[in-house]
């Protein structure tokens, strides 16, 4: 099972590129979560208020440093997809030209790279973005839970 070299075989020359990005786009999606995941189980044991707001505050800060990262590698996978596409349509074009209309192969094998590469684009940012939103919702989720401690705590404090 040769896999990953007859993907970058049909898909082109763009291949290694949407792998390299698909790997180091995931490695930052999950140590996001992680990190997420962390300072969930951290804000359960927190103590005080000021120990909430300021896992609250890391929250936000981790999300917002990974975003900026994770969002242009997002963005990049279906444009290389794309160029990739292009590349492929190319190369097609070209075949048929130097073949003519007698090379239903040349064109055959062209679109399946165009095809590939569009694929295989849209399969890496497709998920990272719905992993993002999962950790954008973490992140308000977490903002909502100091919110209601800090009112119920207030409101004790206040009767008191």
């Amino acid at each position: 099972m040769n896999v990953l070299p007859e993907l970058i075989e049909r898909g082109g020359w763009v291949m290694p590129v949407i792998i390299t990005l698909s790997v180091v786009l995931y490695a930052r999606c999950f140590r996001l979560l992680y990190s997420l995941g962390r300072i969930r189980r951290a804000l359960r044991g927190a103590a005080t208020p000021a120990a909430r707001r300021y896992l609250q505050l890391e929250a936000r800060e981790s999300f917002r440093r990974q975003r900026v990262a994770i969002g242009p590698m997002i963005a990049a996978a279906p444009l290389l997809g794309l160029l990739g596409t292009v590349s492929g349509m190319e190369k097609t074009f070209e075949n048929l030209s130097v073949a003519g209309e007698k090379s239903m192969e040349g064109l055959a094998g062209g679109i399946s790279e165009v095809l590939v590469a569009t694929q295989s684009g849209l399969t890496v940012a497709i998920p990272a973005m719905l992993l993002v939103y999962l950790a954008h919702r973490e992140v308000q989720s977490q903002v909502q839970a100091v919110n209601r401690l800090e009112r119920g705590s207030g409101r004790r404090e206040g009767v008191a």
